[in-house]
């Protein structure tokens, strides 16, 4: 009877352990692989061409990347669930990373996601196009038709188009229709005398009536006349409509899913941001990632040190999908002076420098950096600055005691490089461990202006991305404008960082600072992620990463470089989830596409 017994469960633990090799099997195989593709894993992090493995295939579970490898070696480790897609020769990038870039204040510009959420019971909002004379004409007319369909106190908001290719942007020639001349403060008090009535453009512009500023003043008692774009839309128009902002604010985060930007990083100005974004990513719906950075009355609030101390600890802290990354740790952002002299011809005056030694913005930002913060997010523009800047990080670090390998783990860094940096401050920078941004529509807009206002050499410090290369100083990708109400893509923005060929007149300013397509790819993916210090879990497609990665229609890596501003992404994946699918490729998985740009009528919904 014993000998029966043994001999039961000697059967019943293998037909057990039968059972549990597939069970097994099952639960570790991947959630998804993708094959037959291109797949550019950027895993070489140096300053050459060399990108790295180039691969057939690639595997992700739960939303990592298991591995990557030939067709038949990561097909062996598909289960019975797993999905599995044919790229059909395509090729596979990591998701862009774009370090300074604010899709909290494009969303309320972009008239896709707005007329799609908002109705004219909750925000009377119109959106006008044409040239700037154009639009200033059209408006009495508009202001009227939407003053009849509102109610007594109730916002109105008219946003005006800066045009397709962004043609009417500041300082243009053809103007700017919230110059104050065009059309006037005086004139929309008269027009709307019940009505708050807030114009913008979807940049920065802002043009407010009486009503709007008392409205504003009700919320922030502090504001003076110096309405403020960037909270009086989210924390004063839509104070009593939290769910529809939070619709807004999703649904513009996935429109740059669409153009395969997965991860940003920038300041947030209106309170309400830090609460959406915070609310998204614990509820597992915000489209893609983002850092973080205090950006909001540091000249009151960071003259303290408790604030001071408050914001260095929280660094780091949040999730994947949003965290804490810095401050600028003043009120101001860098000014735009340059120790290159202002040519008398040009009849323009020397920019004022912000962090001047003895200045307030000088004495908070050493204390700041004192007090172990991270200097983050920051727009730059002058050479001048940087040498300030550079000298209260060495200096103020050595007060606090930090060590050089302290300083570089700090990675801070200044943006935009609007005339900033020059050569002989590079060996400062690599010394330190700062990471430079860019932003070249800084150059597209400015580079003319600079040349006229300090001579060629101007040109060469603007956006100097080869001169940073050449020095082997990682540097980040920058976009810095809402894209959605124009033709443009963030492959068009990247095409320009690598021939800095202007728009307006095709010349390439200061040629030689052209860049090779291999290292803007480094510069708007693993170098992005080493700027805002995720280059642990993000910025490449190597076994133990998060799976964010994007599938586009032509080859970045062997089209013709001219061909390069023209490459549709088709599918996007953030955390091993899609979250930007067009039609055509839907059609190909058999499944729905799905994204703002496809959804809400963007160009990719005839892709």
């Amino acid at each position: 009877m014993k000998v029966r017994k043994n001999l039961f469960a000697c059967l019943l633990l293998m037909g057990l352990t039968a059972l549990a090799v597939p069970l097994a099997r099952s639960q570790s195989a991947p959630d998804l692989i993708v094959y037959n593709g291109k797949i550019v894993t950027v895993s070489d992090k140096g300053f050459s061409t060399n990108v790295g493995t180039i691969a057939q295939a690639m595997s992700v579970r739960e939303g990592k990347v298991v591995a990557v490898g030939a067709n038949a070696q990561i097909r062996a480790q598909a289960g019975p669930n797993t999905r599995q897609v044919d790229l059909k020769g395509r090729t596979v990038l990591p998701g862009l990373v774009v370090v300074h870039d604010h899709p909290f204040d494009w969303a309320r510009g972009n008239p896709h996601t707005m007329k799609k959420i908002l109705t004219d019971d909750i925000l009377v909002s119109r959106y006008v196009e044409g040239t700037p004379q154009e639009q200033a004409a059209a408006f009495p007319g508009i202001l009227r038709e939407a003053l009849s369909k509102s109610k007594p106190g109730q916002f109105i908001h008219i946003v005006f188009s800066m045009g397709d290719k962004y043609q009417y942007m500041r300082g243009s020639e053809f103007g700017d229709v919230l110059d104050g001349k065009m059309i006037t403060k005086e004139s929309l008090n008269e027009t709307a005398p019940n009505n708050p009535v807030v114009l913008e453009n979807p940049f920065v512009g802002i043009m407010v009536n009486d009503l709007a500023l008392a409205e504003a003043k009700k919320v922030f008692p502090w504001v003076t006349d110096n309405v403020s774009m960037r909270w009086m839309f989210h924390d004063v128009m839509m104070r009593n409509h939290y769910p529809q902002l939070r619709e807004i604010h999703r649904q513009e985060l996935s429109w740059w899913t669409g153009y395969g930007v997965t991860t940003f990083g920038s300041g947030i100005y209106a309170p309400s941001n830090i609460k959406l974004y915070h609310d998204m990513s614990t509820a597992g719906d915000m489209p893609m990632r983002s850092m973080w950075v205090w950006y909001y009355r540091e000249n009151v609030l960071f003259s303290d040190d408790y604030v001071r101390n408050a914001s260095n600890f929280m660094e780091g802290l949040g999730n994947d999908f949003f965290w804490y990354g810095g401050s600028r740790g003043a009120q101001s952002t860098g000014g735009g002076c340059s120790s290159l002299p202002v040519r008398p011809e040009s009849g323009k005056t020397a920019p004022r420098c912000s962090y001047q030694p003895g200045s307030e913005n000088y004495n908070m930002l050493y204390q700041h950096i004192k007090n172990g913060g991270r200097y983050a997010g920051v727009h730059t523009v002058g050479d001048g600055d940087i040498d300030f800047l550079l000298e209260i990080i060495e200096k103020a670090s050595a007060e606090a005691g930090m060590s050089l390998d302290q300083i570089r783990a700090k990675r801070h860094t200044f943006d935009h490089l609007v005339m900033a940096p020059r050569p002989d401050q590079l060996p400062r920078i690599k010394k330190l461990g700062v990471i430079p941004g860019g932003a070249i529509w800084y150059y597209i807009e400015e580079a003319k202006e600079r040349v006229d206002m300090y001579g060629e050499q101007a040109a060469q410090w603007m956006i100097p991305k080869k001169t940073l290369m050449d020095a082997e100083i990682p540097n980040a990708f920058e976009i810095d404008r809402p894209l959605a109400t124009t033709s443009l893509t963030v492959f068009w923005t990247l095409a320009r960082t690598m021939d800095r060929k202007r728009p307006q007149d095709g010349q390439a300013y200061a040629p030689n600072q052209q860049i090779d397509r291999e290292q803007a790819l480094k510069m708007a993916t693993y170098w992005g992620a080493y700027y805002l210090k995720k280059d642990d879990k993000l910025g490449s497609l190597e076994p133990g990463k998060l799976a964010d990665f994007i599938v586009l229609d032509r080859d970045y890596l062997t089209i013709p470089e001219a061909d390069i501003e023209n490459i549709h992404v088709l599918w996007t994946v953030v955390n091993g989830k899609t979250t930007h699918l067009v039609p055509s490729l839907a059609r190909e998985q058999s499944a729905q596409p799905v994204g703002a740009q496809v959804e809400l009528g963007g160009a990719a919904a005839n892709w």
